[in-house]
């Protein structure tokens, strides 16, 4: 296969890349909207865990065809180098790609970071919430326990419930 083809597929494999990283991006978006100002409760988990999954598909594409895109690399490097001046244009756009697909990851790792401080802080919260619980459950069994040994057994922790 010439040279040029194989230039052909690396520039259509980035431009792929460029396109699931928008996916990507996309999806970060639709999670913040599944968490933004929510409580654990308020959250669509099925949607959220929906999205996760279409970015980890987004995300093993990607793998696939860097490693694809590596493998024709090294097949032209070579000649790419020894022959700059005929793939200039080739070349350039190849790494304006890249330069694109460079702001898309770390528009992605913005995204990333923002959803995980959110979800942080709803577990954090719900943490908080069922340590509030268990400690009024131990207080409740506590003075029922106290006020068992000082009225006699009549008195029980069920009576708490009532």
């Amino acid at each position: 296969m010439p040279v040029d083809d194989y230039i052909q597929i690396m520039i259509e494999s980035l431009n792929k890349k460029s396109e699931l990283l928008d996916r990507i991006i996309r999806n970060n978006e639709e999670q913040h909207e599944c968490v933004a100002d929510k409580t654990f409760d308020d959250i669509n988990w099925d949607s959220f865990n929906l999205i996760v999954a279409q970015k980890q598909a987004s995300i093993d594409r990607i793998v696939k065809m860097d490693e694809g895109f590596q493998s024709l690399y090294d097949r032209v490097k070579e000649q790419l180098n020894t022959d700059r001046d005929r793939y200039a244009d080739k070349i350039k756009e190849m790494q304006r790609l890249i330069s694109v697909i460079t702001e898309q990851g770390v528009k992605i790792s913005t995204g990333e970071e923002r959803n995980r401080k959110i979800i942080d802080k709803v577990f954090g919260d719900r943490k908080s919430e069922i340590k509030r619980t268990r400690s009024s459950l131990q207080v409740a069994s506590s003075y029922a326990q106290t006020m068992s040994a000082s009225f006699g057994s009549d008195f029980s922790s069920q009576d708490i419930k009532k």
